[in-house]
């Protein structure tokens, strides 16, 4: 499940509105009373929580715990079948463009 949805916050959410919903949300849904509720929202904010978890959520979609983003890219790269991988700057745009952030 995309941990956007999960939290209820919008793609380009910082830091702080996505611990603020977190928060939210394990209180009312504390873990006695709804244990697979409140694991996927644990889920959702480790893969949310700061600026370099989410950019590996948003780039490989992984999670904490899942396939490391290098093998995510090397699945990409056998899928690609031999294909050229990007230069640098054309992989830098995409990784910002994925983000929602402006080039500076």
């Amino acid at each position: 499940m995309n941990p956007f949805d999960v939290l209820g916050v919008p793609a380009d959410a910082d830091d702080r509105a996505v611990r603020a919903a977190y928060l939210g949300l394990v209180k009312q849904y504390p873990p006695e009373r709804y244990p697979e509720r409140h694991m996927a929202i644990n889920t959702a904010y480790q893969a949310l929580k700061d600026e370099n978890s989410r950019l590996q959520y948003l780039l490989f979609d992984t999670q904490p715990g899942g396939a490391s983003p290098m093998e995510v890219m090397a699945g990409h790269f056998r899928w690609c079948d031999r294909r050229k991988p990007p230069d640098w700057e054309t992989l830098r745009h995409r990784i910002l463009e994925c983000a929602g952030r402006k080039e500076t």
